[in-house]
């Protein structure tokens, strides 16, 4: 054998480890961009499906409210007919019957009362149906039947209205008055609604978007909706999606589109929705890369081979140093390489180096945005609940007497969630603030001890507790903090023992005083924390352990970084799984007050006469009662002006002024009245929902005496107003 022909023998054997890795490279590099492209189209397909069920059980919502009615008690239909007409006037897609047990339809909110109704057993295919939709059944089937059968509320498929004469789904709803079957309740929805919902979604371009029913035809559809609902799906998309709950896959549309489609199936209806994109579109980035791929790895082939025949020996060694360092590389270790005369592989080692960067670059990115992902079905979550309950209370609100039990209960709903949602949205706000360092604080001088049991008697009277034993165990010891902060960092402790505590089991609240620091301690007897769960518990978005309630993961991190700022730190304590945990905050302890604050005490309880700027109706309202309550003259003015020509009128105490205001904002009319009152001393506040340093200094220089940032505590509203002169 020649010894050329021992060359590229030599060279082969050097260079197809590389090909045989570069090929691996590709081949990962591939699968990455397809798992992120699936990924990035389920969540897509994952949006709309839960649009989806939202309208659902947005509509199975008014089923349940209107199947509370005491009409149906007492058997008025006909005042029952009018509740019906009411509710769904908003909604001229959808309308609803009441069948009795026998299945004959008694009312319809579509038709006038008393008018003849069709019977959903007996009636006739409308004329044309069978040529427009000969794969969709009569009717929605015997509702008594259906609720019968299931025990539960019914989602239909598609079926031809009765009423109507075109494609719908029907929602039955039993209605049970002394474990009896009385009635059951039917929304029929167009089908042309859902075609609606997922236009609102924006779908990409080339992409066609479908719902699809349990029998596999089309409920809703993005292209050519009139032409394809009602119709079933193309045999091959038929087969993928019958196959298996949630998957992806190629094919072609009904209008021969060849598509690469993603599907999920819904757990609460059992419909299916399918993103389709043109392949074109979908698979071309892929495509390009690997002819990239491909075309790079030949032509580094060709010079590799090129070179070995020119060089010879003197390639040898550059080789298999490059094979060990790429070695190193696949293993995630740091690979060095000598200079050496072949500048080729000086620059594809370097390539290697920058590629496996890249990959780790991409992990780092993969992890962010499966992070970023969870946070935001957390956060959906933690919104869509207290929502659900203040729709449904603010639905009783509206029909039920104000002196009600029923009103007392959903007016009690509407606050409590209402405060839920509050300090969700302060919690992301603090956490965003203090990662751009932009968190001030409002320091003062208080007890720690007074301020914890505070809070704990406000939770108590709540009935925060009421499934919990909560003790208290303080001792006096003064703090300078932020007492809205620290009130944070205690309601964040609180409720994270809360969650994971078990209902009778007994949650520890401990103030103590130690040289120099004062110490805040909760401890529960919950599920506890394991070793490794201890070290990241304090990360952001982290939640450990099953909870009794949910959560963002952001209440223990805002703690940490809270007593941080305020110069302290914040630990945890765990035996271990089912052994409970104690977290403590430790903060710095200053000298208690040698007397009493007398200048407080002389106004505190006094009546005064407070002016209220503030062009927020219910705001303005609410805060008018409230003070009003207090014994306190309240005047009030949507805008700076009137706020003037009253102050003019009547010159207040105190003057509580919003920031931003129609004509003239807050900080002139702080300046105008400070002008105009010179010899009367009228304490400013400003009340606001800017809450930045650079807010808090204009505020100061315009005449405010104080900054409260909305939404503002009750109890700090009433202490401020006490503290001004």
């Amino acid at each position: 054998m020649r010894l050329r022909s021992h060359l590229i023998v030599l060279v082969a054997a050097a260079v197809l480890p590389l090909l045989l890795f570069a090929a691996v490279i590709v081949r990962q590099d591939l699968a990455e961009r397809r798992e992120i492209m699936d990924r990035g189209m389920q969540d897509t397909v994952r949006a709309l499906s839960l649009a989806v069920d939202g309208e659902v059980k947005t509509s199975l919502a008014v089923l349940q409210t209107l199947a509370g009615s005491p009409f149906l008690d007492r058997g008025d239909l006909a005042r029952f007919h009018e509740i019906c007409v009411r509710t769904m006037r908003n909604r001229p897609q959808a309308f609803v019957v009441l069948f009795d047990t026998a299945g004959k339809a008694l009312v319809n909110s579509s038709r006038p009362y008393g008018a003849m109704l069709p019977n959903p057993l007996t009636g006739t295919r409308p004329a044309g149906a069978d040529e427009r939709y000969p794969e969709v059944p009569l009717g929605g089937g015997d509702p008594v039947k259906n609720v019968l059968e299931s025990g539960a509320p019914v989602i239909s498929d598609l079926f031809i209205s009765l009423v109507t004469r075109g494609p719908r789904i029907g929602l039955d709803l039993p209605v049970v008055r002394a474990g009896e079957l009385r009635y059951v309740l039917e929304m029929s929805i167009d089908a042309g609604e859902f075609t609606r919902v997922l236009e609102a979604q924006r779908p990409p371009a080339d992409s066609v978007l479908a719902l699809v029913d349990r029998r596999g035809i089309a409920i809703a559809r993005t292209l050519d909706a009139p032409g394809r609902v009602g119709k079933p799906l193309a045999p091959e998309f038929a087969r993928q999606i019958g196959a298996t709950d949630r998957g992806s896959g190629v094919g072609r549309t009904t209008e021969g589109m060849a598509v690469y489609h993603v599907h999920a199936r819904s757990p609460l209806t059992g419909w299916t929705t399918s993103l389709a994109v043109a392949s074109s579109v979908a698979l071309a980035p892929l495509s390009n890369t690997l002819a990239l791929l491909a075309g790079g790895a030949a032509i580094a082939v060709v010079l590799g081979l090129a070179a070995a025949l020119l060089i010879g020996r003197r390639i040898s060694a550059p080789i298999s140093a490059l094979a060990a360092a790429a070695g190193k590389l696949a293993r995630g270790e740091q690979a060095e390489l000598k200079e050496h005369a072949v500048r080729e592989i000086d620059e594809l080692h370097g390539a290697l180096v920058a590629a496996g960067a890249s990959a780790r670059q991409v992990d780092e990115v993969q992890a962010a945005s499966r992070a970023k992902d969870e946070f935001l079905a957390m956060l959906s979550h933690e919104l869509r609940n207290p929502l659900a309950a203040l729709t449904a209370a603010a639905h009783v609100l509206k029909i039920a007497d104000p002196a009600s039990d029923e009103a007392m209960k959903a007016a009690a709903v509407v606050e409590r969630q209402t405060r839920h949602m509050s300090r969700l949205i302060s919690d992301l706000l603090d956490i965003s603030r203090i990662a751009h360092g932009k968190f001030a604080l409002d320091r003062e001088r208080f007890d720690l001890a007074e301020a914890v049991t505070r809070l704990v008697n406000v939770w108590r009277l709540w009935g925060r507790f009421e499934r919990h034993n909560v003790a208290l165990h303080t001792a006096p010891v003064w703090i300078d903090a932020d007492r809205a902060r620290l009130d944070q960092i205690t309601a964040n402790l609180l409720d994270n023992a809360l969650k994971f505590t078990p209902a009778g089991k007994t949650v520890h609240v401990t103030v103590e005083g130690g040289p120099g620091v004062a110490l805040l301690r909760v401890a529960d007897e919950g599920v506890g924390l394991a070793p490794e769960a201890r070290q990241r518990i304090f990360e952001l978005f982290v939640q450990e352990g099953p909870a009794v309630e949910g959560g963002l993961g952001i209440g223990l991190a805002l703690v940490k970084r809270l007593a941080e700022i305020h110069g302290g730190s914040a630990a945890v304590e765990s035996a271990g799984p089912g052994k409970g945990s104690m977290f403590t905050v430790e903060l710095p302890s200053v000298p208690g007050p040698a007397a009493a604050e007398s200048a407080v005490a002389a106004h505190r309880g006094a009546a005064r006469t407070v002016l209220i700027v503030e062009d927020n109706d219910d705001a303005r309202h609410m805060l008018e009662a409230a003070l009003a309550l207090d014994g306190h003259q309240v005047h009030a003015a949507s805008d700076g002006e009137s706020g003037l020509v009253l102050a003019e009128r009547s010159p207040p105490d105190v003057a509580l002024i919003d920031i931003r205001l129609p004509g003239i904002d807050g900080y002139e009319v702080a300046r105008r009245l400070r002008a105009a009152h010179e010899r009367r001393r009228i304490a400013l506040v400003a009340l606001t929902g800017f809450g930045q340093t650079e807010d808090r200094r204009r505020a100061f220089d315009a005449g405010f005496d104080a900054h409260l940032v909305k939404p503002v505590n009750a109890d700090r509203l009433k202490r401020v107003i006490a503290e001004l002169p």
